[in-house]
């Protein structure tokens, strides 16, 4: 009983215990996460972390009750309408902001329309500040947001009913820490050109400002910060981000999400503050669209499948044959030389003239032939005059011909008689040749 007894105390205690850490890391204010580093919760409409703007998100919406709210959830290019009947305001808070150029190129339409852009982020697009410092102050090129590194600020605006600065500062675990405040150097705001100042840090650093371009302007906020839940929750802030808000115009409000980008890619895409446009990867587009990056992937995937599979199941090289060559020669030559050696002479010559005649009828048409008993050749009496006159070769020769080889098959067959009779064919062919070159 004792040792139940003891038992039940020590799984109290554990299930107790557990209860604690439980509460402790999901209920108290360690829940949250503080960490201004670039994560999925960073300035995001939907966070309710401390350094999520869903409480800006919530303002805006109700901002202009009888207006339009938005989510630009895709693309500047298909969802920001070019409407210049009415003014719009455009109004992203981020890290940093990445415009291809046919979103810069249609930001800028909507606002040279009379329209109305507030960019808060820690860097700003070179490709767009392209265009809005095109006109240069003398001795100042635009090399991106400059850096003031300090764990606490004091924002102030240029308006006479905004007459105490609000302090901003970055914490972990609401403990502040130091941070990297982004501002405007002075050297951008000059006489001859438009743009001016609105809001200081440490009432020396600009961080916000107005760049006017056609018929609209933009806002350029360099504390996105200001606009975090943790910030907003306080009511001094509050009042700071009304004042920055209340340069909007009334009318519909277009919220980018889509274009939000840690500043790390953002600034280096800027080319580290270069002059140079940055070049855009020719890829841009298509990884930019879901369905279109997926289907690049799985070509990707695809083909490194095939290769894989292919080096394994590559078919062997097939080996080099030899040329084909032509033995019959080989074989007449063999077939010759042993009939030769064993003195079979009436056999070559009857071959000789098998031969003469076959030809005789392929090239001259007349038909004769040998008779199977006697092996003598059988043609009328007009069949000699004929060769002799189509081949042109004497009458005399052709008679010779015949005369030869009939004596080889009625008699008993030399070699001289056999050499003789290969020579007169030999001629015959030679004089035919000769008469048809004459002819």
């Amino acid at each position: 009983m004792r040792n139940r007894a003891l038992y039940f105390v020590v799984a109290l205690a554990l299930i107790a215990l557990f209860a604690t850490l439980y509460w402790y890391n999901t209920v108290d204010g360690r829940r949250f996460d503080w960490r201004d580093s670039w994560v999925e919760s960073a300035y995001s409409e939907t966070s309710d972390q401390p350094y999520g703007t869903q409480v800006l998100h919530r303002l805006l919406d109700d901002y202009f009750p009888a207006k339009k709210f938005a989510d630009i959830r895709e693309n500047i290019v298909e969802e920001l309408p070019l409407d210049s009947a009415k003014r719009s305001s455009y109004v992203f808070v981020g890290e940093g902001l990445f415009l291809d150029s046919l979103s810069t190129a249609h930001l800028l339409a909507f606002v040279g329309r009379g329209n109305t852009a507030l960019l808060s982020s820690k860097t700003v697009p070179f490709d767009l500040m392209f265009h809005l410092y095109f006109e240069e102050c003398a001795e100042a090129e635009w090399n991106d947001y400059a850096k003031h590194s300090d764990t606490l600020v004091h924002a102030g605006l240029s308006a006479p009913w905004f007459d105490k600065p609000v302090s901003l500062h970055f914490a972990d675990q609401n403990i502040p820490e130091d941070y990297a405040w982004s501002y405007i150097e002075p050297e951008f705001f000059c006489d001859e050109l438009p743009q001016y100042p609105l809001g200081r840090l440490n009432d020396s650093f600009v961080n916000f400002a107005v760049f006017p371009y056609g018929d609209g302007r933009f806002l350029l906020h360099t504390t996105p910060i200001a606009f975090s839940n943790y910030h907003l929750l306080r009511k001094p802030t509050r009042r700071y981000a009304e004042g920055i808000l209340a340069h909007l115009p009334e009318g519909d409000i277009y919220w980018d999400a889509y274009s939000r980008v840690p500043e790390a890619v953002a600034r280096r895409r800027n080319n580290d503050g270069g002059r140079a446009l940055p070049t855009e990867h020719p890829l841009a587009y298509v990884l930019q669209k879901p369905p279109l990056a997926w289907v690049w992937y799985l070509l990707m995937a695809l083909a490194l499948a095939y290769l894989v599979f292919r080096a394994k199941r590559r078919q062997r090289i097939i080996p080099v044959l030899g040329k084909n060559e032509n033995s019959s020669y080989e074989f007449i030559s063999t077939i010759a030389n042993l009939h030769f050696r064993e003195k079979n002479y009436r056999y070559l010559c009857v071959q000789t003239m098998r031969l003469f005649l076959a030809h005789v009828r392929e090239r001259y048409g007349l038909v004769a032939q040998l008779d199977p008993d006697t092996l003598k050749p059988r043609f009328d009496a007009q069949f000699e005059q004929r060769l002799a006159q189509v081949s042109g070769v004497p009458l005399r020769q052709v008679h010779d011909i015949f005369t030869q080889y009939v004596a080889t098959v009625q008699y008993e067959p030399t070699e001289d008689m056999m050499v003789r009779l290969h020579q007169a064919v030999e001629v015959f062919w030679k004089r035919s040749a000769g008469a048809m070159t004459d002819r």
